[in-house]
């Protein structure tokens, strides 16, 4: 496996944008190491001090959407997202191009939606002010702006995605419709 600096082959798309991924996946292990040290302070304060940390559980439920949104576009650009491959594992390998280009294309779009929504959502609770009721009234937009920064970055990344699938796909249909040349 590469470095999360490095620009590979495999990660086509602007240099910045590949280092934006490297960025969230760093944050991503940033999110997981805190949800562990919360954990752990929570259940050992807990347990000798009878104490806990105030919050712990929107804490951590907030900050796992850091851990698992941020390195959507990293994992998609590396191709090493959980796929079925019952139907596409069958088809001949020169059908290939185009089934990674359905795939990145639907998933795009498909992932329009989700994006927008976590837009208005977005906006809502910075309109509203809104917080979490708890100790500490935490307030509710760092966990909406976090969803919103995976997506729109995961969202670029498989634009990226269709667009060099399109080209593999026309250079494939070029390539195999150029006439065979003749040796003599």
């Amino acid at each position: 496996m590469e470095p999360l600096t490095g620009n590979s082959p495999e990660r086509p798309g602007p240099w910045i944008l590949q280092k934006l991924e490297g960025v969230l996946v760093t944050l991503s292990i940033c999110c997981i190491l805190g949800i562990c040290a919360i954990i752990n302070i929570t259940i050992f304060g807990r347990f000798l001090f009878g104490v806990s940390i105030p919050d712990d559980v929107i804490m951590v439920r907030e900050l796992m959407i850091g851990a698992v949104v941020l390195p959507l576009a990293y994992v998609a650009a590396e191709r090493a997202h959980i796929m079925v491959e019952v139907f596409t594992s069958h088809m001949p390998d020169r059908w290939q191009p185009g089934l990674n280009l359905l795939s990145s294309l639907v998933g795009s779009l498909m992932l329009l939606p989700i994006l927008y929504g976590g837009y208005l959502d977005f906006d809502s609770v910075t309109s509203d002010g809104a917080y979490f009721f708890g100790e500490l009234n935490l307030p509710e937009w760092p966990g909406r702006l976090i969803f919103l920064v995976g997506y729109i970055v995961f969202v670029l990344r498989l634009f990226v995605l269709t667009g060099k699938d399109a080209m593999t796909v026309v250079r494939s249909f070029t390539h195999s419709s150029s006439p065979p040349s003749e040796e003599s």
